[in-house]
């Protein structure tokens, strides 16, 4: 239901973007064209909608590829799940805030480690801080943890490791930052190139 709402609230964003975009082009169409005035007066109506419709559902269709690919949320909705080494996830529910560790093989998807606030992968470990403002240690090789830690603690047990902690969202963007900006230029090249298309052959007939 979060990923519709997100659908239909965006589709109607880009339909009245379309129109009121579609509506600044035609002053400039009908005082800068003399030549096939009407038709690139269309055309010019015509492009911003195009352009943002091509460009989305392009976008979509590479969100959900590379969601395949890497076994995430496809990236809207009210759902995030980034994977984690040996069948282990990183969730959340509504908001990216707080989050959750959880085995993709359990059904009842029960939370190994919640309300998790900061993240970090150190080799087959998961290490990060909770809500409470405790710390935790998760081995991903053997599913063994250590939570509750004071910071003392768990600086200790990391011994001379190095500690950057990242809050989630910014995890989840960074997990999946390369594959959206190569989709986001591929998308954007097939779009400048369809729309050309679409002048070349619409001005020849």
């Amino acid at each position: 239901m979060g990923m519709l709402f997100v659908l239909i609230f965006w589709a109607i964003v880009f339909v009245v973007l379309s129109l009121i975009l579609g509506l600044i082009t035609l002053p400039f169409s009908y005082f800068l064209c003399k030549r096939q005035r009407k038709k690139k007066m269309v055309l010019s109506f015509l492009t911003p909608g195009v352009f943002i419709g091509i460009y989305a559902v392009s976008s979509f269709v590479c969100m959900i590829i590379i969601a395949i690919i890497l076994g995430s949320d496809i990236g809207i909705g009210d759902s995030w799940s980034i994977p984690l080494k040996n069948g282990y996830e990183l969730t959340s529910v509504d908001t990216p805030e707080y989050a959750n560790i959880n085995s993709r093989n359990d059904p009842l998807k029960e939370n190994l480690i919640d309300e998790i606030t900061h993240i970090q992968v150190v080799g087959d470990s998961v290490i990060g801080k909770e809500a409470d403002g405790n710390y935790f240690i998760f081995n991903l090789q053997n599913g063994d943890k250590e939570d509750n830690l004071n910071y003392r603690n768990f600086t200790t047990k990391m011994k001379s490791r190095s500690i950057t902690l990242v809050n989630n969202n910014t995890y989840y963007w960074e997990q999946r930052k390369v594959p959206y900006i190569i989709a986001g230029i591929f998308c954007l090249l097939i779009t400048i190139l369809a729309i050309k298309t679409l002048w070349r052959i619409a001005l020849i007939y």
